[in-house]
């Protein structure tokens, strides 16, 4: 959630990965090339002195982390991992052609072999006049930028791994002593990364960055009877000191126990509130149609539709890379472009598309610092870093009450199958039934349909709860007219 390396559900898992009992099988270890301890200049030398013998451009993004990952389970640390893992992307240019490789581990031996295999390739592809490495920024060399941006914290090192554990198995009984309708807490879990990047091109780019992300989650079985529920919650931060654990676990337990006694309403045409996570799922769904690369490909429901009005005009979308402790706020993106914030959509008009350096130049523009890493073993894409809706100003209570009749939604399922091409959904939810301003009893076993377009032009109220779930954010939101299918 909180670098750019692959994610697993909402944890980012890292490639790599040993027990803490096996230090010498570390990748970054005393046997590695350049004996990491924090920075890659070894690494980076050998790039730029093969680069130079080839007469080709390069360009290097490599990263550290180390991370600890633990789970509680009947009050006791079931699964630990202590481990540390590096990495090294290469792109190499001859000609407009572009090639890309990569490796695990630095040890010299694999960083030739990668630069090998990414020449050999380099005759096999195709020129692309759009392509060019970014050029140097000088306002990137800031040291301090990751304590400023809220994504670095000192405590790394700091908290003893009792204090740690102590938290989790508290949170885990905490869930347990919410009501004795919890039968099962589902292993919580806690995990700590700390990654240092540094990006290097041909073209005199050469910075570094550093993160530090905490996060926790569980979820709950509740059981009443015959009748069952379920419900989670997690917490994210770059500060260990932040987060939230009983906060977390009370959260998840009450959704639990709340949804028991659920039962279908009538289909039909309702008023529906998506709370702050399953707004955020939705606006997930429209993360694709802002990238550059899919307008261009015409696989975007925004394409064409710059300075047009295609939303309702509360609708306000931004994406931020230097949001304060965003979870993928940093410095630079994937190509060593600075980080910016875009107003995408304000008051229901669509003011921007996300870029990176060959789709903005396709366009006549700049990058937008949209580069990211899908994975670690692909080349950079389009993507997006901080993308939420704008707060609103009204309290989620105050737009309950407004409601005389329908929904509040706080879960979303078969989100997969949504089809962001063409913005038709068809989702199970469960959530509550609004009747004359109040919460009157849970709901399940309905299923919401339409079009992403419609929706976000059927907006009511926003209200001014916004949080984030991992990089995408959004208040609670009341949409008019969604069609349900109930009993």
């Amino acid at each position: 959630m909180g670098t750019d390396l692959n994610i697993k559900g909402t944890s980012r898992e890292l490639s790599g990965k040993v027990s803490e009992k096996e230090p010498n099988k570390l990748h970054g270890s005393a046997e590695s090339f350049g004996k990491q301890s924090d920075g890659f200049d070894a690494v980076i030398s050998l790039i730029d002195d093969y680069s130079r013998k080839k007469g080709i451009k390069s360009e290097a993004y490599l990263f550290n982390a180390k991370i600890l990952k633990m789970e509680s389970e009947d009050g006791r640390i079931s699964n630990y991992v202590n481990a540390e893992t590096n990495g090294l992307n290469i792109r190499l240019c001859d000609k407009k052609k572009i090639s890309f490789s990569y490796c695990l581990g630095f040890e010299e031996q694999k960083i030739i072999s990668a630069l090998e295999n990414a020449y050999s390739l380099l005759k096999f592809m195709d020129e692309n006049e759009y392509f060019d490495f970014a050029e140097k920024d000088a306002s990137l060399t800031d040291s301090s930028l990751p304590e400023k941006l809220g994504i670095y914290s000192g405590d790394w090192s700091g908290i003893d791994i009792n204090t740690k554990k102590s938290l989790l198995t508290e949170m885990e009984e905490t869930a347990y002593s919410y009501d004795k309708k919890i039968y099962k807490v589902d292993k919580p879990s806690y995990s700590e990364t700390l990654i240092s990047k540094r990006f290097y091109n041909s073209n005199g780019v050469d910075v570094s960055s550093k993160k530090t992300f905490y996060e926790i989650f569980l979820s709950v079985a509740s059981r009443d009877g015959e009748d069952t529920g379920s419900g989670f919650d997690f917490d994210f931060s770059h500060s260990f000191g932040a987060l939230k654990f009983k906060k977390a676990a009370m959260n998840a337990a009450k959704k639990g126990v709340d949804q028991l006694g659920a039962r279908a309403v009538p289909s039909g045409s309702y008023n529906i509130i998506f709370d702050s996570f399953t707004s955020s799922e939705l606006l997930g769904l429209l993360k694709q149609s802002f990238y550059a690369d899919s307008v261009y490909k015409k696989k975007s429901l925004l394409e064409g539709k710059l300075e047009k009005k295609v939303f309702s005009v509360q609708l306000d979308i931004i994406d931020d890379g230097l949001l304060q402790g965003g979870a993928l706020t940093d410095i630079f993106d994937r190509e060593g472009v600075k980080m910016q914030k875009k107003i995408l959509c304000s008051s229901g008009v669509v003011k921007s598309y996300l870029y990176d350096i060959e789709y903005a130049k396709r366009a006549g523009l700049k990058s937008t610092g949209n580069s990211v890493s899908r994975s670690f073993t692909m080349p950079p894409d389009i993507g997006s870093t901080n993308f939420f809706i704008k707060n609103g100003e009204t309290n989620i209570l105050d737009i309950i009450s407004s409601v005389k009749e329908g929904l509040y939604i706080n879960e979303l399922m078969g989100l997969h199958m949504a089809k962001p091409y063409t913005g038709e959904f068809s989702l199970g939810a469960s959530g509550f039934y609004i009747k004359n301003g109040k919460i009157d009893f849970p709901v399940k076993g309905i299923v919401l349909s339409g079009n992403l377009m419609q929706l976000f032009n059927g907006i009511v109220k926003i209200a001014d709860d916004i949080r984030y779930f991992g990089s995408t954010g959004s208040p609670s939101i009341l949409f008019e007219n969604v069609q349900v299918s109930g009993k």
